[in-house]
């Protein structure tokens, strides 16, 4: 009876790890379908709406494309994925869905291979602290979980600093070799932070290009707490770049740019110490079951 009851955390335990090895990257094969075997062709985006639900703006594409298997034209909103928060009408957009299923189709980019690996990696991570919890006396078992988390962290941390540089080029980009528009606020986006207070409130803004393109989108890089007026028509200064509009910034309710920047001299250093830290981890965890 003492062995069976012994068995019984460590048979949990080695479930418990199966799941996450096998059922996680199952998880995200299934998110990541339309991108490896979906159809990709292109559309045209026919008009851009603010619809208002809930006292909530958001902006809906609508997407003009041909069907090549049967040469049926579609039109219509995505029907699943992330939905682009900016567009203007005549803009070209990548257009996928699965073979035999048209009508449900995803624009824009969406989550790849890549990202669910990563995503996998960081759940597998948290799993391995619920297995740490239940076989805290086993070294063998700390170790394992010890070895995920450390591979989980540096992958997460590469993840996190190569997403601030990109934003940083971005920034850098548009303060460079911006231009500035007039525009006008025609809604909030909300995002929800789970609590009262913790909401996060975006600018709609509607602009027209250097190019003559009417655009209208969210500037996700400026927020605050309390919401923007809802005023028909009140003006705003757009900063944009000529050759994408999509990337544009509300230049008049904006937050001075802050002095601590990630640039890929930090970002590497950053990486490299979160490798150094696992690394330790790593080695000082292969020397529990000699103690």
């Amino acid at each position: 009876m003492g062995q069976i009851s012994a068995g019984v955390p460590l048979f949990i335990w080695w479930a418990g790890l199966a799941t996450l090895l096998l059922g996680v990257p199952a998880v995200a094969l299934r998110l990541t379908r339309f991108a490896r075997l979906g159809v990709e062709v292109r559309g045209t985006v026919t008009e851009v709406r603010v619809d208002r639900r809930r006292g909530v703006d958001a902006v809906a594409l609508v997407v003009r494309f041909t069907d090549p298997a049967s040469e049926r034209e579609v039109v219509g909103g995505p029907a699943c994925g992330r939905v682009p928060l900016v567009g203007w009408p005549g803009q070209s957009i990548v257009v996928r869905y699965l073979p035999g299923a048209p009508e449900r189709f995803q624009i824009g980019p969406q989550t790849g291979p890549g990202d669910a690996a990563l995503t996998a990696l960081l759940v597998m991570t948290l799993g391995s602290v619920a297995l740490v919890l239940t076989r805290w006396t086993d070294p063998d078992a700390i170790a394992t979980s010890i070895v995920l988390a450390c591979s989980g962290l540096a992958l997460g941390t590469a993840g996190a600093l190569n997403h601030r540089t990109d934003r940083h080029e971005r920034r850098s980009r548009l303060r460079d070799r911006g231009v500035v528009v007039p525009g006008e606020l025609v809604g909030t986006f909300v995002v929800d932070g789970g609590a009262d207070g913790a909401h996060r409130y975006h600018p709609v803004v509607t602009f027209t290009s250097a190019h003559g393109d009417r655009v209208t989108g969210v500037d996700l890089g400026t927020h605050n707490r309390h919401g923007y007026p809802a005023v028909d028509g009140l003006r705003v200064a757009v900063r944009h770049l000529p050759q994408d509009p999509s990337v544009f910034r509300v230049d008049s309710l904006s937050r001075p740019p802050s002095g601590v920047r990630v640039g890929p001299a930090e970002a590497a250093v950053g990486l490299v110490a979160a490798m150094v830290c696992c690394g330790v981890a790593i080695t000082l965890v292969e020397t529990l079951p000699n103690r």
